[in-house]
Formats: structure tokens, sequence, C-alpha cells
């Protein structure tokens, strides 16, 4: 083993459950804290001998606890001497809008120092079948559902069918059906409708190419919908495109 392999093994190991971050121009100890939600003294007990009014620039330090946080769904990397958050994105083969929305805790996605560590994030590269389980407000759910996911250069494919879904006014005051790709804040809806009105079990489908680049932390919903208040009911169908799965 290399030793810089070796030191880089030290380095994510001195900070098990945490993040490895390095010390921006003019940031604070205090600020830090502030980016990650996390206290001083949490920061102070991660990093024993740590003087906050002697950090320096390019600076690596341990934020302790926050690595399932802000890196949910995907997996940490070290920056290596040299790179960008763009090189990083063409050797891992994603696109670089999804690298930085992965890593929005990141002050300037233009500056990142050798030693910290990054997110990235997983994304589905070829298509693949996502199954769909009774979401958890929905009791007695005899139904089931399935979400083909077919990746573009800027986004991605999704087509949802749903099978033994009641008349969407077992749940309330709704008319219809949506599905519905979540990324974050980012939602994209899909218009589903009934196939063969009168064929039983009910099947409802539908299809949409979005913006949102498939990637491991997004969710496929289903919902009933109410066409004209725009009043949406619980998640009758989810799955998390992680647990897409080829072939």
């Amino acid at each position: 083993m290399k030793r810089n392999d070796k030191r880089r093994m030290r380095q994510e190991n001195a900070c098990p459950g945490g993040i490895l971050f390095a010390v921006r121009p003019g940031q604070t100890l205090t600020a830090i804290a502030g980016l990650f939600s996390v206290t001083l003294e949490e920061i102070r007990e991660a990093n024993p001998g740590l003087d906050p009014a002697r950090l320096s620039v390019g600076q690596i330090i341990c934020i302790p606890g926050v690595a399932d946080r802000v890196c949910r769904r995907g997996r940490l990397r070290m920056v290596r001497h040299g790179e960008t958050l763009f090189l990083i994105a063409r050797e891992e083969g994603i696109p670089l809008s999804t690298l930085i929305e992965a890593n929005s805790f990141l002050p300037d996605p233009t500056l990142v120092f050798p030693g910290e560590q990054i997110c990235i994030p997983l994304v589905v590269t070829t298509a693949c079948c996502l199954v769909l389980k009774p979401g958890a407000q929905v009791s007695n759910g005899n139904f089931r559902g399935v979400a083909l996911i077919e990746p573009t250069v800027n986004g991605g494919r999704v087509t949802i069918s749903a099978v033994g879904l009641p008349s969407p006014t077992a749940f309330g005051n709704f008319d219809t059906y949506l599905g519905s790709l979540v990324f974050r804040e980012i939602e994209r809806l899909i218009q589903l409708g009934r196939v063969a009105v009168n064929q039983q079990p009910a099947v409802w489908t539908g299809a949409r190419t979005v913006d949102v680049p498939p990637l491991g932390a997004n969710l496929v919903v289903v919902f009933p919908f109410n066409s004209q208040t725009e009043e949406r009911g619980p998640d009758v169908l989810r799955g998390l495109v992680i647990n897409c799965q080829n072939g």
C-alpha cells in the first residue's frame, strides 16, 4: 500500500461517522459548526488539540456524526491534490450539477481542498425497475406498483404502473392519482390514467421525462389527488430509487 493511501486511511478512520472538512478563507469554528448544525463542543471533542483561534485555510478538521445526514444514499470520497468537482464528476461519470447538488454543504463548489471529503451520490446509470410498496399511511393496502426508470443525459424517463388501486374516492375527496419523483425540495409530477376503465383489478399508468437526475436519494410515490382543488392525499405507493433493480 502506498504511503499516501495509508495516510488517507488514517485520516478517514480518525473521523468515524463524520466527515473531513477543510477550513475556508475567513471561516471561524463557530461558522463551521453552524454550517453543519453541530456544537463547538462536539467539534472540539472530535479534534483534540484544535485551537479555534489558529485555524488555517485548508486545515482538515473532523465534523462528527454528520456523514449520514450530509451524504444520505451516497458514499464519501476524499479529494486528491489537483482535483476539482468538475474533474471528480467526470471521473465518477455523473453530471457536475448532480455532484454540486449532493454537496450543498460546500460554501463554494468551485473550491475544494485535498484531504477533505465530498459526497458521491448514488446514480442510476442503466434502465431498472423499482417495486413500489404501500405507504406507511395506508393500512391493508392490497395493491402494488412498479416504476421503470430510464436515465437520460440530463435526467431520466419514469414510467409508473400501479395495479389494484381502489377508486381515488376511497381516500377522500379525490378524483385521480398522480405519481411523483422526489429529490429533496425538488418534485416532478407524473399524471396517471386508468387503463381500460372496466378492467379489474384496476391499472393506473403514466410516464414523464424529467430533468431531475435519478439519484439514489430519490423517492417515487403515488398518491390520490383532487384535480380541482389540487388537494393531495397520502402516499399509497412509494419506493426508493436506490432499490431499483436491473433485469
